[in-house]
């Protein structure tokens, strides 16, 4: 075939695909009246396994994924749009993490703080927000883990993104570059590339890699270490990719909210307890979960925000609240604790 009949052959199924999509979309919001929520990652779940299971290639399993995750964003969109707070501005790795779970078919609330994401979903500001909660390099947040000791908010899912810092810039050669703008994190993170490959140029320390995305795109001269998304949003060159000393870095997001998620069979729990200042008391707590074959994931403690010398204790356990061995786990549990708070059973997770 030629070049012409191979552009014709793809407009052709182009339209065949607005076609479908414009039937997908129909009855889309032919679903919303028998929704309660219009968020439904359990059903999402099912349409990317199922997809996934039927891609006959050439594209690749995340390229389905990100692909239908944008079509179910719009249709969603259509029902009605979803408000997500989280981390700003945008280009923020936060919000790199909103966009891969939720899509661009949103209305997006940036904050100043992780406290003002908890506000709007509170105050019905927003539906859901996401926060960051740990970091496979430098650990738990410890504010978004206090600040579930003082809500009511629940955890209705979680997100593993990659932290995967980029050098870019309006300039096309390093060499053009300057000085470079970025967060002081981000700028630990990748220390040595600095020393190897930024020697003579300014380093400018911001609030936010998405911030330091914004000074270079008004810069002549300057550069940011950010993420893809920040190049996207700004138009801005990707000169180098994962500038980072160490590649294995993740962040653990949780979306939060005040919906409780159904159960799939492949669930995480949350909870999180007090203990009384006696012997044994954290051990008999946690040997619950031994006793009725419950795996924990992670456990933190945390000095209590109402005593002086207490600790909350905060674990994620696999299985669903509604599981009989999580129920009588977590009954057995309270005769132990002195504040036992379930904050959420939500779908794991890939890592």
């Amino acid at each position: 075939m030629s070049k012409k009949e191979i552009r014709a052959m793809i407009d052709e199924i182009d339209s065949q695909i607005l076609e479908l999509l414009s039937q997908r979309a129909g009855y889309a919001k032919k679903t919303a009246k028998f929704k309660k929520y219009y968020y439904d990652p359990v059903r999402e779940r099912e349409v990317f396994d199922r997809l996934l299971e039927e891609n006959p290639g050439p594209l690749k399993s995340e390229h389905v994924e990100a692909i239908y995750r944008e079509i179910m964003s719009a249709c969603r969109g259509l029902q009605s749009p979803i408000s997500v707070a989280f981390l700003g501005p945008r280009a923020t790795f936060s919000h790199q993490a909103v966009i891969s779970r939720f899509g661009n078919s949103i209305i997006e609330e940036p904050c100043p703080d992780i406290a003002s994401v908890f506000d709007a979903v509170e105050k019905d500001v927003t539906n859901y927000g996401v926060v960051p909660f740990e970091n496979s390099t430098e650990g738990v947040i410890n504010y978004t883990l206090d600040r579930f000791s003082m809500t009511s908010i629940r955890i209705c899912g979680e997100i593993y993104a990659d932290i995967a810092l980029n050098l870019i810039s309006k300039q096309k050669d390093i060499k053009d570059i300057k000085k470079i703008f970025t967060h002081p994190k981000a700028m630990e993170q990748c220390a040595g590339w600095l020393q190897r490959n930024a020697s003579g140029k300014e380093i400018i320390q911001m609030e936010s890699t998405g911030l330091a995305a914004q000074r270079a795109a008004k810069s002549r001269n300057g550069g940011a270490i950010a993420s893809l998304i920040a190049a996207e949003i700004y138009g801005l060159n990707v000169l180098e990719q994962r500038v980072e000393d160490y590649k294995d870095n993740k962040t653990r997001f949780l979306v939060i909210g005040k919906q409780k998620m159904p159960n799939t069979g492949r669930d995480k729990t949350s909870v999180l307890f007090s203990v009384r200042h006696e012997p044994g008391t954290l051990y008999r707590a946690l040997k619950s979960f031994e006793e009725f074959g419950l795996n924990l994931t992670m456990m933190q403690a945390r000095p209590s925000r109402k005593s002086p010398w207490e600790y909350v204790f905060f674990v994620d356990l696999k299985g669903h609240e509604t599981d009989e061995e999580v129920k009588k786990a977590i009954q057995k549990m309270k005769k132990e604790t002195l504040v036992l708070k379930v904050i959420g059973s939500y779908p794991m997770s890939e890592r």
